[in-house]
């Protein structure tokens, strides 16, 4: 049995991710992204990254927050590769 969190095709959970991990999320969807981020950390670390994770026909990706970053892009590949760790 995986220990990876199983998500449904279609499910979408806000996450920050820093050091090559994800360090927290929430399925909490009615949240912002600047929402998410104040209630866990109250700003976004040094070298953290903030987005979205979603599975969608039956793959696993996590994108960007466009309010933190300016864009809504896949997160890069250290992000892809902790969310890979974390989530199926």
């Amino acid at each position: 049995m995986s220990d990876k969190i199983q998500l449904r095709d279609t499910d979408t959970m806000l996450i920050m991710c820093k050091d090559g991990r994800v360090i927290h999320f929430s399925p909490n969807m009615s949240l912002p992204h600047v929402e998410f981020v104040r209630r866990t950390t109250g700003e976004l670390p040094e070298g953290a990254w903030v987005g979205s994770v979603s599975k969608l026909n039956g793959k696993v990706a996590a994108i960007t927050s466009k309010y933190f970053f300016g864009y809504q892009l896949p997160g890069p590949d250290w992000v892809q590769a902790a969310v890979q760790e974390m989530f199926e």
